[in-house]
């Protein structure tokens, strides 16, 4: 017989799903392709689970191992039988891929191994282009997975695992590939993991960037989430805000903002706009007694502790956090161009901050991409645009809306349009926003351990069966399910490592402490705890 046949359909089968019984000493592999041939058409399919049992074992009332040993001593090996589950992938015609078919296979129709010649056509690079190389096929490791690019940035990606499963190798490989091409690419780096990055190819670039947040540029919704100042929470600072706000830009164009700096004795950039709304707002408080100076607000005594709360709030962030609002700094999206990584080291942000840096990126990065698009400037705006958010549980959380999530919300529903491709990475799947995780169609699933985890995987994966979603506990680092348009078919992948430098890897703690005793002991103390701030 044949080493390509594998076996037989069984009864029952739906053109979705099939059950093949194998032939004698043949084992399926989850993942693995098969073709089912019919008289009416050759059928693809994937194992998704097989069963093993003996023939001779198979009655109910063997309730102890000593008769399966009873019955072993007389027959000796049992004959073993595996029963594979084959779900349908779609119809084979002429070596190309269509629908899933309308009718089951028939029963006794001869199952085979998949051609390795047929899959490599299958998870080749689109005809006449690149293709980003994810690595090889858990199962054959003779045929190399692409990823389309194209379906890549306009139905958006999920990378979900646990701590140690992949994620970051899977990520690093992604926009190597992504920079090798000349594409554009941001990655929100929330714990410095990718701090000293370096890409493998000549002429790519990779740019570490600090977060900085130019305060002329935020809109008055983005000053508010940074302050915790929302109309929703609370309605009457929210209002004078927004009028201190609309007073201090029109006081910066007309280049006077100094003027109010001075007179509220406050030491900073006479273009610093939140500094400017801080001096409104405290020359207001301070009643001065200017009739025709209408940039101070006007407010009854009932409301003056809500302003002197907005005042102490402005005061804090300003003070809290001097070294990352810059007037006159930019955009980090100013940082973007073809064949370039742009990495913005969050590490060192709580998370408030982090929220505005991200979510304003986000919405400048869309809004430039607008612009291009419909011709009414940024004409040299790189696009398409590659943005990826690490630790997107904690950015786009499902319990709360925060700045982030709206931002991701609107690159989800109309990146595609604009060149805007949105990559969530996570080891918390359940905790990610449903609304947003729902819009990231391609997925990357490598190993999830938690049941509720897998369950929430399960539910916003369409292909994914609940066999399937069984096994995600049992991959191996790097070992991923791949499933979405950016791949024709879904498929079990051994991701590739990453070839670069890659930082934050896991600290070496052994090594660390054996260096660490080696200086302590060959110093004196004095030397040594000087040396450790002691």
């Amino acid at each position: 017989m044949e080493s390509e046949v594998l076996g037989r359909i069984a009864p029952n089968s739906t053109p979705v799903q099939a059950e093949m019984i194998a032939y004698a000493g043949v084992v399926p592999k989850v993942g693995d392709y098969v073709v089912v041939d019919s008289e009416e058409s050759k059928l693809l399919g994937m194992i998704s689970n097989v069963v093993r049992g003996a023939l001779e074992l198979a009655r109910n009332d063997l309730l102890q191992a000593n008769y399966y040993d009873t019955i072993l001593e007389v027959v000796g090996s049992p004959s073993d039988w595996l029963k594979a589950t084959i779900r349908m992938i779609g119809i084979l015609s002429g070596g190309e891929l269509t629908g899933l078919p309308r009718a089951p296979p028939p029963t006794g129709a001869l199952v085979r191994r998949a051609p390795a010649d047929l899959l490599r056509r299958i998870f080749a690079p689109p005809t006449g282009r690149e293709g980003i190389r994810l690595g090889k096929l858990l199962t054959r490791g003779d045929v190399t997975v692409h990823l389309d690019p194209d379906e890549l940035i306009s139905r958006h990606l999920a990378v979900l695992a646990v701590t140690g499963g992949g994620k970051s190798n899977s990520v690093a490989v992604i926009l190597e590939e992504i920079v090798r091409m000349g594409g554009v690419a941001i990655l929100f780096d929330v714990h410095s993991e990718y701090t000293g990055m370096s890409l493998g190819c000549p002429h790519c670039e990779v740019e570490t960037v600090d977060p900085v947040l130019d305060p002329n540029t935020l809109t008055v919704d983005e000053l508010g989430s940074l302050l915790g100042v929302t109309y929703d929470s609370a309605p009457k600072q929210f209002i004078y805000l927004k009028s201190a706000f609309k007073r201090a830009k029109e006081l910066l164009i007309r280049e006077r903002l100094g003027e109010y700096l001075t007179r509220a004795e406050i030491e900073a950039d006479r273009d610093d706009l939140l500094a400017g709304i801080q001096a409104i707002i405290q020359l207001s408080l301070s009643r001065e007694k200017e009739s025709d100076d209408r940039f101070l607000i006007p407010f009854p005594s009932n409301d003056r502790g809500s302003i002197e709360s907005l005042l102490a709030k402005v005061d804090f962030v300003r003070s809290k956090y001097g070294r990352v609002l810059k007037p006159t700094a930019g955009e980090l999206a100013d940082h973007l161009n073809y064949g370039k990584l742009v990495i913005v080291d969050l590490g060192q942000l709580d998370s408030d901050l982090t929220d505005v840096v991200v979510g304003k990126t986000l919405y400048t990065i869309l809004m430039r991409a607008k612009l291009k698009r419909i011709g009414r400037g940024y004409e040299d705006f790189p696009t398409p645009v590659f943005a990826v958010l690490e630790e997107a549980h904690a950015l786009i959380p499902s319990i709360e809306r925060t700045y982030t999530s709206s931002a991701a919300a609107s690159i989800a529903k109309e990146g595609r349009k604009f060149g805007v491709g949105l990559c969530l990475v996570s080891q918390r799947p359940k905790r990610l926003n449903p609304d947003v995780l729902s819009q990231m169609v391609n997925k990357i699933i490598l190993r999830v351990v938690e049941p509720e985890d897998q369950a929430y995987v399960r539910r916003a994966t369409e292909f994914l069966s609940e066999e399937m979603v069984s096994y995600l506990p049992s991959l191996d680092v790097g070992e991923a399910v791949v499933v979405g348009p950016m791949v024709r078919i879904p498929a079990l992948v051994k991701v590739r490592l990453f070839e670069g430098k890659r930082g934050g890897e896991s600290l070496k703690a052994y090594d660390m402490w054996r260096e660490g005793l080696r200086r302590r002991l060959n110093a004196s103390p004095d030397e040594y705890y000087d040396s450790i701030g002691g």
